[in-house]
C-alpha cells in the first residue's frame, strides 16, 4: 500500500471538532426530546420567559427533530460531505447568535461559545475540503 500526500492542515482537527460536537448536541438535544414526550412536566418548569408560545409535545418534537438533523449534520462534516459542510456553517452562525443574544445573562459561557462558534465556521469554510482529500474522495 503506497501512501499519497496530502494536503491537510491542522485545521482538519477543528472541522472533525466542529463534527463531534454537532453529533453530541444532537444526541443531548434527542434523548432531552424523547424524555419530554414520555414526561412532559419535565420541560414545563423551563417555560417561564419562552419567547414562542407552544406545546409541552411541539417542543419535545422540534428537539428531537433539530437534534436528528445535528447528528446527521455532524457524521456528514466528519466525513467531509459538502451539503454537510454548508449545513454546520448554519448552524454554528446560528448558535454564535443565540450564544450573543444571551450575551448578558451568560457572559463567560456566551464568549467561549462565540469564539468556538467563529473558528468552526472559519474552519469548516476555508478548510472543510481537506476533511475529505484526507479521506481520498
Amino acid at each position: 500500500m503506497r501512501v499519497e500526500h496530502s494536503r491537510a492542515t491542522g485545521w482538519v482537527a477543528w472541522v472533525l471538532f466542529g463534527g463531534v460536537m454537532l453529533v453530541l448536541l444532537g444526541a443531548v438535544h434527542v434523548y432531552a426530546g424523547l424524555i419530554a414526550l414520555i414526561r412532559p412536566g419535565i420541560l414545563a418548569g423551563t417555560r417561564s420567559d419562552l419567547l414562542l408560545p407552544m406545546s409541552l409535545t411541539a417542543l419535545a418534537w422540534a428537539h428531537v427533530i433539530m437534534g436528528t438533523v445535528a447528528i446527521v449534520t455532524g457524521a456528514g462534516l466528519i466525513r467531509g460531505l459538502r451539503w454537510a459542510r454548508f449545513a454546520a456553517i448554519v448552524f454554528a452562525v446560528v448558535s454564535a447568535l443565540v450564544n450573543f443574544t444571551f450575551a448578558a445573562a451568560h457572559p463567560i459561557w456566551s464568549a467561549v461559545a462565540l469564539v468556538l462558534a467563529v473558528v468552526v465556521v472559519h474552519a469548516t469554510a476555508v478548510h472543510g475540503d481537506e476533511v475529505a482529500d484526507a479521506y481520498g474522495t
